[in-house]
């Protein structure tokens, strides 16, 4: 089809018929072209490798060179540097000789042409499409009407010799084509008053729950009724963090927290990797099998939490309750109200380490539920699974009367607090 560009495809079919001795014409019938496209392609991308003849003189260009015993540099009659097979194909691919030629010999490669051709396609489409004389011709319409007050478009109108598009104008005036002329953007009667557009930010791609909704979690759980599910949430202050990853055993009320400084899949995912790898195969299946959290932007990678990062194996089933329906997960939702006594929502996260998590999931972990008849979530936790997952998971007991549920149990939370305080007092007085 004429104006349409070869593939790669194409090319090495003509590779493949210039090594198989064929010629233009039976190239060019293969794929569907006439002969002169492929005789330019073949003259425009052929590779030249120069002879290595150095020290022989002319007579080492003479294909006579061997038979000659009358030595003239290349000044005799029988002096004939060209090749035959070069004057029908062009280039040497498919010679028989050509190890033994001492000729300049010219290859064509598929890879190498079509190489050359996405390099010469892009690049004549770089830069100003425009000469000296047209850019000075174009200047000199452009500079006393802009000066007059009228508008790129009004001109564009008036002067029909002016071959460029008003959007092609309105970008060369942007990017200083015509700047030795005096004309920039402050020349343009509506550009310095107008704003720049917001720029669109690229549309996520939506998560895909499919087989992980809160419906397939309860047919899970139909299926599974000995398999405890850890509900998981995250709470933070500020937009920007730092963020508290949580995990709340349904069975026991035992919460665990995680500090981040990002709020992504992959952070999320990487304490589940932890926690494998601390825990062990058995363990951490007793504790993390089953999943359930909120549709979260950080949590919405599933894949990332199910499979095993280094095994690829499942470890988890993941699940999401429906959206705006936190009810769903209502055992992570009310322990919350814990972490927010000592972590309340006016003061910022950043400087808390993870030691001060620890340190605030201990003393929640060591509060008395009347849900649990009386007992704490640790000692409810250390019924069912035993003392040495506690270990592993670094949960410290707190003595009854030495539980605090206030931001004075950290002192960096204090200070802000304190801080909060007089600050609201002296707007009040």
């Amino acid at each position: 089809m004429p104006g349409v560009h070869l593939t790669l495809e194409e090319r090495k079919s003509i590779q493949f018929g210039l090594d198989s001795c064929k010629s233009k014409t039976e190239i060019a019938v293969g794929i569907s072209k006439s002969a002169s496209t492929v005789s330019k392609e073949i003259k425009r991308y052929k590779i030249a490798k120069p002879s290595n003849l150095y020290g022989r003189g002319p007579c080492g260009f003479c294909i006579h060179v061997r038979s000659c015993k009358d030595k003239r540099k290349g000044r005799c009659l029988r002096f004939e540097e060209f090749c035959e097979r070069l004057k029908h194909k062009g280039v040497c691919n498919g010679c028989g000789k050509r190890n033994i030629c001492r000729q300049s010999k010219y290859y064509y490669n598929a890879a190498s042409a079509h190489k050359s051709y996405r390099f010469k396609l892009s690049d004549t489409r770089q830069g100003v499409n425009l000469t000296e004389q047209d850019k000075n011709f174009i200047a000199q319409i452009l500079s006393p009407l802009l000066k007059q007050g009228q508008s790129l478009y009004q001109i564009h109108t008036n002067h029909p010799e002016i071959k460029l598009s008003i959007k092609t104008l309105y970008t060369y005036i942007e990017s200083g084509i015509f700047k030795e002329s005096g004309i920039n953007n402050f020349s343009l009667r509506r550009q310095v008053s107008m704003k720049a557009r917001k720029k669109t930010k690229p549309r996520k791609t939506p998560a895909n729950y499919k087989q992980h909704t809160y419906d397939d979690y309860i047919k899970f759980k139909e299926d599974n009724p000995d398999i405890p599910t850890t509900e998981m949430d995250t709470l933070y202050n500020e937009p920007s963090g730092p963020y508290i990853q949580t995990f709340m055993f349904q069975n026991c009320n035992l919460m665990l927290g995680f500090l981040h400084s990002e709020k992504t899949s992959a952070s999320m995912a990487s304490v589940l990797d932890r926690l494998e790898e601390k825990l062990g195969k058995k363990d951490y299946s007793k504790l993390f099998s089953l999943l359930l959290t909120d549709r979260g932007t950080e949590f919405a990678t599933h894949n990332l939490f199910e499979y095993n990062k280094k095994a690829n194996k499942l470890r988890s089933n993941i699940f999401y309750c429906n959206p705006q329906k936190p009810s769903e997960k209502p055992h992570v939702e009310t322990n919350h109200n814990y972490v927010r006594d000592i972590f309340p929502n006016a003061i910022s996260f950043k400087g808390i380490t993870q030691e001060d998590v620890d340190i605030a999931m201990a003393h929640i972990n060591s509060t008395p539920r009347k849900s649990l008849n009386g007992r704490t979530p640790y000692e409810m936790f250390k019924y069912l699974f035993g003392a040495k997952i506690l270990d592993k998971l670094a949960v410290k007991k707190i003595e009854k009367d030495k539980v605090i549920l206030t931001p004075h149990l950290l002192p960096l939370l204090e200070k802000r607090c304190r801080l909060s305080e007089k600050a609201l007092i002296a707007r009040y007085k």
